[in-house]
């Protein structure tokens, strides 16, 4: 059975890319002959070890040691008035062991490419990304990526398996900016996403199954389960289609205190499963005991309205706040099924509507050498099921630097993610929370060696316990000097 596709690679997406491309080389139609391409390679070898890779429950073996080779490329160019940045970024897991899971998902890649352009007034600016990674295993949670963190993927604790699986991620964005006046600018972004999932392999389901099967009888044996017996799977992950718009203005009331507004708009077209009756299941193409419910679109759309202000405290400490409201449809009419009693009533039209408010608080603190980030922020977001999700989400991190070649930090998030128009009993809503010290030593020009811990818990509000995970991270990066990126740098460029 094939899964129905989203169209990663459709012709809207490559219209858009085309759009995109376009765009760059506008970027870059003046000065070319005075500026150089800079070429940053990197290789580097990753090793983590942990306890409870997939969160699973604290009475289930998820284990795993995992060394991998990770090779990055960063590519630029730059002038007074243009930048081009991107990267390109491919794994290789070497070597791994692990109590659940496949383990044939060997290698993830991403590529970006990011465009600015400036004139006395105006600022362009475009983006694509592209990530061909696992759920499970975010390709910017490495240790070896200086901006990573401990990333929730946004899973539930019953779909880990299920989300060991690939996932192709298409995003593409342009933004403006006009000056108005020399107080006054008005701010304009546009993007599209596509994100596709695999299906698990045949013993992750089965696997799956058979976990789910033994809560309910803790006697029960995997056995059980590659008799003849026929089993429907439900909760893999949802492809999905989200597209973004955004207006702005921004006003800077003096040197130190800017106020903006912001309207958005967003819309989401999920693949999601629909309860049907058996003979109108699917059966597998490699098992066919193997049954899946059909899928059909489900569209959710939000729309939000906020007011900021931002004000430089002192030179080296700064403070923000954003408010708003936002509202949100979304279509539940497959899923208001006998399983599912106790989901609000939709309305005539067979949609739901849910009104809320947003609001964050950021403060920065940035004294050179030690370096200070928290955020508190209620948000209306995407996951990576295909759902949207309503968010409040604490982080901080703390960076100091010893000397020259030694820096360490202390990472933290704080996440609690809720289904919009969820069941009371849905395992979607929980607290996640991820700690992480890290040590970075560039012992050479060329040479850096990380080393990290990092503690996870997740629990869901339907579970009497949580579940942990304890991981050991060390990595050494290769990079070397670029003699035209050295000269760039002292060129001001």
């Amino acid at each position: 059975m094939k899964k129905a596709q989203m169209g990663i690679s459709g012709s809207s997406l490559a219209i858009v890319s085309g759009a995109l491309l376009t765009m760059m080389a506008g970027l870059t139609s003046q000065s070319l002959q005075a500026d150089v391409w800079v070429l940053e390679p990197s290789v580097a070898l990753d090793q983590r070890i942990d306890d409870n890779y997939y969160l699973l429950p604290t009475d289930s073996e998820s284990s795993l040691t995992a060394t991998r080779a990770v090779g990055e490329l960063g590519f630029s160019r730059q002038s007074r008035v243009y930048s081009i940045k991107g990267i390109a970024r491919v794994d290789a897991l070497l070597i791994t062991e692990t109590d659940v899971g496949d383990e044939n998902l060997d290698s993830n890649q991403i590529f970006g490419i990011l465009g600015k352009r400036r004139t006395a007034r105006s600022r362009y600016g475009a983006r694509f990304n592209f990530t061909r990674d696992t759920p499970s295993r975010d390709i910017g949670a490495d240790i070896s990526d200086d901006s990573s963190i401990a990333e929730d993927t946004g899973l539930d604790e019953v779909q880990s398996l299920f989300s060991n699986v690939i996932r192709n991620e298409g995003f593409i964005e342009a933004n403006y900016a006009y000056d108005l006046t020399r107080r006054l600018t008005f701010d304009a972004l546009a993007s599209y996403t596509d994100v596709d999932h695999g299906l698990p392999s045949v013993e992750d389901v089965i696997l799956q199954s058979f976990i789910d099967f033994r809560s309910a009888d803790p006697n029960a044996s995997p056995t059980e389960l590659r008799d003849d017996e026929v089993f429907t799977v439900d909760g893999e992950l949802d492809d999905f289609v989200e597209t973004d718009a955004r207006l702005g203005l921004r006003y800077t009331l003096s040197p130190i205190v800017t106020v903006s507004v912001s309207a958005n708009y967003s819309r989401q077209v999920s693949q999601i499963e629909v309860e049907s009756a058996f003979e109108d299941k699917m059966p597998d193409s490699s098992n066919r005991l193997i049954l899946r419910n059909p899928r059909r679109d489900s569209i959710s759309e939000t729309t939000t309205l906020s007011l900021g202000y931002e004000r430089q405290l002192t030179p080296i400490l700064r403070f923000g706040v954003i408010g708003g409201v936002f509202n949100s449809t979304g279509d539940v009419t497959d899923t208001f099924t006998i399983l599912r009693e106790d989901l609000r009533a939709p309305d005539d039209d067979g949609r739901t509507s849910t009104n809320g408010f947003l609001a964050s608080i950021f403060v920065d603190y940035d004294a050179g050498r030690t370096k200070y980030k928290a955020r508190f922020a209620v948000d209306v977001e995407p996951s990576s099921t295909g759902d949207q999700i309503e968010t409040n989400e604490l982080t901080g991190e703390a960076v100091h630097t010893l000397s020259p070649r030694l820096k360490v930090s202390l990472k933290g998030r704080a996440f609690e993610p809720d289904r919009l128009q969820a069941t009371v009993d849905d395992r979607f809503a929980r607290r996640f929370i991820s700690i992480e010290p890290k040590v970075q030593w560039q012992y050479t020009r060329s040479w850096t060696i990380t080393a990290a811990y990092r503690y996870r818990r997740q629990r869901a509000r339907v579970d009497p316990e949580s579940s942990d995970s304890n991981a050991v991270l060390l990595a050494i990066k290769y990079s070397p000097p670029s003699k035209v990126g050295l000269a760039a740098a002292e060129n001001g460029f």
